[in-house]
């Protein structure tokens, strides 16, 4: 419901435009995560610095800056090619898994990488996540929102007929650096349009088929895994996606047998878009599908952003576009407590908080900090955290109080267990949707509360304990303006 209406809002508020791609230089495999109101992007290859995966950075998914590379080139007999990074955040970690093998050659494995920032430093943990595997490549962590479980989705080979290729299995993260070792089968190549190489010499003579890249979405109650089909280089490579009522499977893929359905070549202007993640644009509600795609000429596989559309259920894109489109919108307030003291529309109390480089820290006592203007049915996140260990903070919606602290979230009335690990001292991104006469509460995308509250407009607040530190403020408001 909140989805619906923001997007009935999208309609009406766009005015800015940008066009594909939204960096000019090759960036394949690309992924993105938000931290602290920020978008941090990685891809396969090197940056500048001779490091690999490049990093960007944005704020508006649209224009992005370059910084230093994650890795420096292992010191491991074979580590030849990198490829495919993809980060989670759990409880003030960041972990990078990617793949390493051979040039020529189908031994890869995939490796995982850590850093407390998405800029780093990166440090290699020195482990080989698949050593069951031959070949492993496109790994992406997946924390299902049920149950805070977290699960590995990878490709490998299959050499089973009747298509014998790569596809895509899933294994459950025991830890986040150690597999249960238990994959299963989330899709396998089946179509034609799959086809990588006929009698393909690296692979047995074998015709060869391809489906790789997955990245799960949790909808309406359901998974839903996007992958890419098809030879990376040629334009049968396109984005199709398969359905399971749990991350473990069973999967079926029953619309994609003609050929992909969500991002297929355009001819003349992008070939063979794919190996997409999903990103949440900068209004915190609309979802926007990142890609690769080559240029006509083929000289680069450069980043694209299309919007990300749902029918009944299942995913649909406009893309891949080269035309000018309506840029992702921006919340409707946005502020960075570490560039500059809160503003006149801020009610701050006391007075004495202390700002740094990450963020606004509460005084010796508690603060609060409220916006001035009540607000109606909204959406806002900030990223949180506590430096002292007798942590007490949260979120004020008119008259209520919902405070993490003491093992819980929630008010006196109303509490519920904070996630799986919960760590105070980590950052954690805390997003609160007001509808109606509901209030939703989310902890890094786990599903943490739902309350009863007015219907009415209601004042907007962040509350603090001695210690708490907050990044970031940003503000969508439900409905046309």
């Amino acid at each position: 419901m909140l989805y619906n209406r923001a997007m009935s809002a999208a309609r009406t508020r766009r005015s800015a435009t940008y066009t594909n791609p939204v960096y000019p230089r090759d960036l394949p495999d690309p992924f993105a995560l938000r931290f602290n109101g920020v978008y941090y992007a990685f891809a396969t290859g090197r940056a500048d610095d001779g490091r690999y995966f490049p990093i960007l950075s944005s704020r508006d998914l649209v224009s992005w800056e370059a910084h230093a590379g994650a890795l420096d080139p292992l010191e491991l007999e074979g580590a030849e090619q990198y490829w495919a990074p993809e980060v989670a955040y759990s409880e003030g970690r960041f972990y990078m898994y990617y793949a390493v093998g051979r040039d020529a050659d189908p031994d890869h494995h995939l490796r995982l990488a850590t850093a407390e920032h998405p800029l780093g430093p990166w440090t290699d943990a020195g482990v080989n996540l698949t050593p069951h595997e031959i070949f492993a490549i496109d790994a992406h962590p997946f924390r299902d929102p049920a149950d805070g479980r977290w699960y590995l989705f990878y490709a490998r080979d299959d050499l089973s007929p009747p298509y014998a290729g790569t596809g895509v299995v899933v294994d459950e993260l025991l830890a986040m650096d150690r597999l249960a070792g238990q994959p299963r089968e989330v899709i396998r190549p089946y179509a034609d349009w799959q086809v990588f190489e006929l009698q393909r010499a690296i692979k047995k003579n074998l015709d060869w088929y391809t489906v790789e890249g997955p990245f799960v979405l949790p909808v309406e109650g359901r998974y839903l895994c996007f992958y890419s089909g098809g030879r990376w280089e040629n334009p049968n490579y396109g984005v199709a996606y398969a359905l399971a009522d749990h991350p473990l499977g069973p999967w079926l893929d029953d619309v994609n047998h003609p050929g992909p359905q969500v991002l297929t070549t355009s001819p003349g202007k992008v070939i063979g878009p794919g190996h997409n993640s999903v990103i949440t644009g900068p209004d915190l509600l609309t979802p926007y599908l990142l890609y690769h795609g080559w240029d006509p000429e083929g000289t680069a596989r450069y980043p694209r952003i299309d919007l990300l559309r749902w029918n009944e259920g299942r995913p649909a894109c406009s893309g891949p576009t080269n035309t000018p489109q309506p840029a992702p919108m921006p919340p409707d307030l946005a502020f960075y407590f570490h560039e500059g003291e809160p503003g006149k529309e801020w009610d701050v109390t006391p007075d004495r908080w202390l700002r740094g480089k990450s963020g606004l820290r509460a005084p010796a006592s508690a603060g609060r900090l409220t916006l001035h203007k009540p607000q109606g049915d909204c959406i806002f996140e900030t990223g949180v955290r506590a430096t002292d260990q007798a942590y007490n903070y949260g979120v004020a919606v008119g008259d209520q109080e919902i405070l993490i602290g003491r093992g819980a979230v929630g008010t006196e009335e109303r509490a519920a267990p904070l996630p799986p690990g919960f760590r105070p001292e980590a950052w954690h991104r805390m997003l609160v949707g007001k509808e109606g006469e509901r209030l939703t509460i989310t902890l890094d995308e786990f599903p943490a509360l739902q309350l009863p509250t007015s219907a009415g407009p209601a004042s907007l607040g962040l509350i603090g304990a001695a210690g708490t530190e907050f990044s970031h403020f940003a503000l969508a408001r439900l409905g046309a303006r």
